[in-house]
């Protein structure tokens, strides 16, 4: 095993004590041995160091645990990155699992393919491990290998998508362009990571297979209805001004006709979803830019689950925006519910 290259594990966590040790321990039970953990708590009240610490310290693995002032996710992710030794970087997020052959497999299709970047997808559980939907409900995995600029199309247009739990980076490439989190973003920090990882990969591996099961909490920041959700629409903004500057016109065209108006889109149904305010919402709906946003979004919509149902809502949108965040409405509270049991 000594000829295994290091894969520095980077776990951000806050208030997750009931959750970092199902975390870390998925981590621990990885057929790929040679790992290092680096869990960076920022900011935590509860006992999330402590737990951690007891589940670390008799592991045999090497870890770090940093505390930190509460800065949010983007500056626990780059604190890791400072922190990291190994020659390939895994993020998982504290409340989430692995699959014990995620990391294996992953490294082999870098170094067998010589790929930059390997992801595949995740399942959504609850509480009780009961699976709300599978990877492939909502995005398309065709397994190969691609161009990083194939995959970056997709990537933003939502046919496909790589989640930081899932993915496998090459430390050289987040080091030689200087690849960090946006600090103060807190939605879709990683996606805007993703995309320019993407932009610098020659030939990335895509599985048709899950690697991770994302835990849904309706507790997490992510789930609160607040206008930060609006940040989606801030990362793409940024991203288009990066590849403007990279004179990548035809990724600027993607992102003005299709990626920026499905975030507007994704962000008002995700605002009805968790309850936001009927009135306010309408506010929001009624909103010009964000209608012809809405309107005119090119959706490309895949065979999957979310992209007919994208499809669906956008029409009923046009037709009436109130029926539209009454059956949005009904979703998120069928499928809270459900997620509890």
């Amino acid at each position: 095993m000594s000829d295994e290259a290091l894969v520095s594990v980077i776990i951000p966590a806050y208030n997750l004590e009931r959750y970092i040790e199902r975390s870390l321990k998925s981590v621990l039970d990885q057929t790929y041995e040679n790992i290092e953990i680096i869990l960076v708590d920022d900011g935590s009240t509860d006992r999330t160091v402590e737990v951690a610490e007891k589940v670390l310290k008799n592991s045999g693995k090497p870890f770090k645990i940093i505390s930190q002032k509460n800065q949010g996710v983007s500056v626990a992710r780059n604190t890791g990155l400072a922190n990291a030794r190994g020659k390939y970087i895994k993020f998982l997020d504290g409340d989430d699992t692995l699959f014990p052959y995620a990391i294996e497999e992953l490294v082999d299709a870098l170094e067998t393919n010589d790929c930059q970047m390997a992801f595949g997808g995740q399942d959504v559980v609850n509480i009780e491990g009961k699976q709300l939907y599978a990877y492939n409900e909502t995005y398309t995995y065709n397994e190969g290998i691609y161009s990083g600029k194939e995959v970056l199309k997709d990537f933003i247009t939502s046919v496909t998508y790589a989640h930081l739990n899932t993915s496998i980076f090459r430390k050289n490439i987040i080091e030689n362009y200087t690849l960090r989190f946006t600090q103060g973003a807190r939605y879709s920090e990683d996606n805007e990571f993703i995309a320019k990882y993407l932009y610098y990969s020659k030939r990335v591996y895509v599985f048709d297979k899950a690697f991770a099961e994302l835990l849904y909490r309706t507790s997490s920041t992510t789930k609160r209805p607040t206008l930060a959700a609006f940040h989606n629409v801030g990362s793409l903004l940024r991203l288009k001004k990066f590849f403007e500057e990279n004179g990548e016109s035809e990724i600027v065209e993607i992102l003005l006709t299709k990626s920026i108006p499905i975030a507007y889109s994704w962000t008002l149904g995700n605002l009805a979803f968790n309850g936001y305010p009927l009135k306010d919402w309408m506010k929001l709906a009624r909103n010009e830019l964000i209608r012809q946003q809405i309107v005119n979004a090119l959706l490309e919509v895949n065979k999957t689950k979310m992209g007919k149902q994208l499809a669906f809502l956008k029409n009923i949108y046009k037709i009436s925006p109130f029926l539209c965040y009454s059956l949005l409405r009904l979703a998120g509270w069928i499928f809270k519910l459900n997620s509890r049991h």
